[in-house]
């Protein structure tokens, strides 16, 4: 991803993710990717083991090339699949849905005895968020635990890939991933062919109204596109805000994403039924769209690349 911009581009849940945002204005001045990729590399020692990695949680000295990862991260999963570290895995979490074949286990992520994860014999554990002491606790017992926390820039894509990368022995396909969703990116945006520009837009995460902001990674993929979000003046304290639905009936946007469509069953069509939403004019012109839950809290490969595929085809059909 070396080559966009990230003023173009512009995370797993609601009460999980707080960010700051603030009011939409214009699309901000681009930063070229080759700039920040740079900065985004992870401090090791070397091509070869062991490596030192910077992450979220401070720097992690991994000592040999892990073969027994459990990662407790969907988006992570997608990246180490990605790279090819796939047989490094004996376990992930119950929320890493792609790959299929990925060894999915009941483990959440929010699980407080490290103890819980040692019938796996892990020598690297990947987790998005602190879980009470279990970052402190597998550190004890003498495995290597990164914390990658939930992506809202691309940058961030870029830099835990490059940690991933390095933690697993996998440098060398970094680039060639970074080059593939790169490609995807571009190839959407020109099917949409400048058709976003100045849309608006609101992403519904439950029916009573939680949304995201242009602060979140999937406001980051709609402002590839020129989109503005809606929800953007209530976002001053969270980047994810709970809105009314007067609000929404005022704002109008021109399109509606649901991304409570497995947890809450929401339809275009139960959309619609709302008070007073048919008169909306995303319901009026078809423009509700149903998403899976996901998009609104993960960062990884797959997801961009289909993510950004729909807003194409939804834009330009």
């Amino acid at each position: 991803m070396k080559r966009l911009r990230a003023g173009h581009f512009l995370a797993s849940t609601v009460i999980a993710i707080i960010v700051t945002s603030v009011v939409p204005g214009p699309v901000a001045p681009a930063q070229p990717l080759t700039t920040r990729a740079a900065t985004a590399r992870p401090a090791t020692t070397g091509p070869a083991f062991p490596v030192r990695i910077k992450s979220g949680d401070g720097t992690v000295t991994i000592a040999s090339r892990p073969k027994r990862i459990l990662c407790l991260s969907a988006s992570a999963t997608q990246m180490l699949y990605a790279l090819g570290a796939g047989p490094q895995v004996v376990g992930v979490d119950v929320y890493s849905t792609w790959p299929a074949s990925a060894p999915r286990t009941k483990f959440t992520g929010a699980e407080t005895s490290a103890e819980d994860y040692l019938p796996l014999r892990p020598d690297l554990v990947i987790v998005a968020f602190r879980s009470g002491s279990v970052v402190q606790q597998l550190q004890k017992l003498g495995v290597p635990t990164l914390l990658l926390p939930p992506a809202t820039t691309f940058a961030n894509v870029d830099s835990q890939l490059a940690e991933l990368g390095a933690a697993t022995g996998h440098q060398a396909a970094v680039g060639p991933v970074e080059a593939t969703v790169e490609a995807d990116i571009t190839a959407a945006l020109h099917k949409a062919g400048g058709a976003g520009h100045g849309q608006t837009y609101y992403v519904e995460v439950d029916p009573t109204y939680y949304t995201a902001t242009s602060k979140t990674f999937i406001g980051a993929e709609f402002s590839l596109f020129g989109m503005r979000d809606i929800a953007d003046p209530a976002g001053r304290i969270t980047a994810y805000p709970q809105i009314s639905a007067e609000f929404l009936l005022k704002t109008n946007p021109d399109y509606v994403f649901l991304a409570d469509t497995v947890c809450c069953h929401q339809t275009p069509a139960s959309f619609a039924h709302r008070p007073g939403f048919s008169a909306l004019q995303a319901a009026r012109l078809h423009h509700v769209i149903g998403v899976n839950d996901s998009v609104a809290s993960q960062w990884g490969p797959h997801t961009i690349e289909t993510f950004v595929a729909l807003l194409a085809r939804t834009l330009r059909p």
